[in-house]
């Protein structure tokens, strides 16, 4: 099983940025990398991102119901 934790290092141990569910003195095995500042969460960004989204689309669009069940997406054209 492989599951991704944020953390951060607090000069002495490496502590989860939430609370991990695992039992209490499992043996584990860490591959650590270093999130680039970038990919924090910056909710100025994030509303100019679906801001810039919105801007494009095609206002008017009517996609019919039967064009989004799961057959229609994922099997060959039938048609529609």
């Amino acid at each position: 099983m492989a599951i991704v934790i944020r953390a951060h290092f607090d000069g002495k141990a490496i502590i989860p940025d939430e609370p991990v569910d695992l039992p209490i003195n499992e043996p584990l095995e860490f591959e650590l990398k270093q999130v680039p500042d970038e990919l924090e969460w910056d909710p100025k960004k994030a509303r100019a991102a679906i801001r810039d989204i919105a801007s494009r689309a095609v206002h008017g669009l009517s996609i019919p119901d039967e064009a989004l069940r799961r057959e229609n997406l994922y099997e060959p054209d039938r048609g529609l």
